[in-house]
């Protein structure tokens, strides 16, 4: 591979070319987690604002973790209300075998 490319400038290249969803690369799980966390607690208070009900889709599993910790942080220190919030609890297993379909 030449010099001039790393492998993220190869993975960002192919991503423009064939992913059609905007998507931002992070140095750490942290950092990612503080900002998904901020977009959701933006809609959040949007949806309070308009008196309207925020549904959110939450998977499960280790992955968003960071977000939700940061959610309750959210919440606990800077008073960010879930009062409006309406959650689906997302879970997914592949492959599924035929007798739990």
């Amino acid at each position: 591979m030449n010099d001039q490319f790393t492998r993220l400038d190869v993975a960002e290249r192919l991503e423009r070319k064939y992913e059609k969803l905007f998507t931002n690369v992070y140095d750490d799980a942290a950092t990612a987690s503080a900002v998904v966390a901020a977009e959701i607690a933006t809609l959040i208070e949007q949806k309070n604002r308009d008196g309207e009900k925020c549904v959110l889709g939450l998977a499960t599993g280790s992955s968003p973790i960071g977000v939700y910790h940061e959610l309750v942080r959210m919440h606990k220190e800077e008073g960010l209300s879930f009062k409006n919030v309406i959650t689906f609890n997302l879970d997914e297993y592949y492959p599924l075998e035929r007798e739990n379909a």
